[in-house]
């Protein structure tokens, strides 16, 4: 069984909080998305799940022998492997398997009784079956092409680009089929025919998967869960992008309600204290502390319905586009992007979305930055902050 739990688990750096007190289980077979703000603590929660970062406190429990594996955003590969070479040494182990089991098979044909060649037979043919590795050669095959790696397979993976070395990166995992597989950002410096095919693998071969991203489309596509990480807590969600905004839509209007409650609540005893009773002074004071408690409350409520009003209202507008435009043909999406040039801002949280037909214009005075957007559409310039999601050219 593919499950592992995280029970009570908090993480902070340098005395900032990331996360704190959460729990959570992931089981076989689900598909899990990991969604927030940048800096919310995505990362951090996966890398706790891997096992590669520790938390402060809480425990990280697996359940049986698990096989976990991570997309990291910046994949490490033996140095001078080419890109077959690296996709190989990936599949070592299951290369192996597959030799293994060809040997014992042979051995039964003169001991076709033998028990203890059996149980191996049955435990190989079983770990093989489960990574569904029968016919890995095809499936190297349909995996480079699929990601334009055919071409560059004698190449060596440092002279790669980052986007290429990270699709190399990918088809490994892929082909591996771990028990549990993370994934950070996947279908970044993915064309949509990649990202098709990545859904359908994914789908088909029923990875347990947890993966962190911000395409929209992707995430309604592929999880049948989502968790929200948000003020060091974390909030869970059933079903894809589109249930969670109905969830979301629900849950506004139950904060609405309870300040409505609270409010009214607050009033009567506003008017108790109004009538300045003394009796009793000892449990009229507990109750003036009350509602001290009360009013800050109630100062903090209606800013946390309007914030969480307006990132629904956009969420909504952002996936409705997506739904009712020809995803094929988004070309870029932009959101919250900005960057600089020394001390110089050239953009700040600018969003956007380029659709193929569009006809876009790029003014401004010389040393503005016009020419440094072009590069950042063409992947040329990476010192900047924000999500960018490529589309299929």
């Amino acid at each position: 069984m593919a499950n592992i739990s995280l029970q009570n688990i908090s993480k902070a750096f340098d005395y900032k909080p990331i996360l704190k007190d959460i729990s959570l289980h992931i089981h076989q077979g689900e598909r899990v998305a990991i969604i927030g703000k940048n800096g919310a603590g995505k990362s951090t929660l996966l890398k706790i799940l891997n096992g590669e970062l520790e938390a402060d406190y809480g425990k990280r429990i697996l359940e049986g022998d698990l096989e976990i594996q991570m997309l990291a955003q910046k994949p490490n590969f033996q140095e001078g492997s080419t890109t077959k070479e690296s996709v190989l040494q990936a599949l070592t182990t299951l290369n192996q398997a597959k030799q293994s089991l060809e040997q014992i098979a042979k051995s039964l044909q003169n001991a076709p009784y033998d028990k203890e060649l059996l149980k191996k037979h049955s435990k190989l043919s079983n770990f093989i079956e489960h990574h569904n590795a029968w016919d890995l050669e095809n499936k190297i095959q349909q995996i480079l092409e699929t990601f334009d790696l055919k071409e560059l397979e004698n190449q060596k993976v440092e002279y790669l680009s980052g986007g290429e070395q990270k699709r190399v990166a990918l088809a490994c995992l892929l082909l591996i089929k771990p028990d549990i597989l993370l994934l950070d950002e996947p279908t970044n410096h993915l064309d949509v025919e990649m990202v098709e095919f990545l859904e359908n693998l994914l789908l088909k071969e029923k990875y347990t998967l947890v993966f962190i991203s911000h395409d929209r489309y992707f995430i309604d596509k592929i999880a049948t869960r989502i968790i929200e990480v948000e003020d060091c807590k974390i909030r869970e969600f059933n079903g894809g992008y589109g249930d969670y905004l109905k969830a979301k839509e629900a849950l506004l209007k139950s904060l609405s309600k309870s300040h409505q409650t609270l409010l009214k609540h607050l009033r009567m005893e506003e008017e108790w204290l109004a009538r300045g009773v003394k009796a009793r002074v000892k449990r009229n004071e507990g109750r003036k502390e009350r509602i001290l408690k009360l009013r800050e409350e109630a100062k903090k409520n209606p800013s946390l319905i309007k914030k969480m009003s307006l990132e629904l209202e956009r969420e909504h507008k952002h996936f409705n586009q997506l739904e009712g435009t020809n995803h094929k043909k988004m070309l870029f999406e932009l959101e919250n992007i900005s960057m600089q040039m020394g001390n110089k801002i050239l953009f700040k949280n600018f969003s956007t979305r380029i659709l193929n037909t569009d006809k876009v214009a790029i003014v401004g005075k010389n040393g503005v930055g016009k020419s440094t957007f072009l590069k950042l559409l063409l992947g040329r310039a990476q010192n900047y902050y924000g999500t960018l999601q490529k589309g299929g050219f």
